[in-house]
């Protein structure tokens, strides 16, 4: 499943798009590619 996560640092929120099974995997993709970053949102991407 492709899933968007929205990530914050340092006053910049951009955004991940991952391959994951669901959504805690999602999350754990993506703060292992930004340590420092903040989970805000995280939303399945279709289409």
């Amino acid at each position: 499943m492709r899933i968007e996560v929205t990530l914050y640092i340092a006053g910049t929120v951009f955004t991940e798009e991952v391959i994951a099974r669901d959504y805690q995997h999602a999350r754990e993709i993506a703060l292992a590619r930004n340590p420092d970053a903040t989970v805000m949102s995280v939303t399945a991407v279709y289409g």
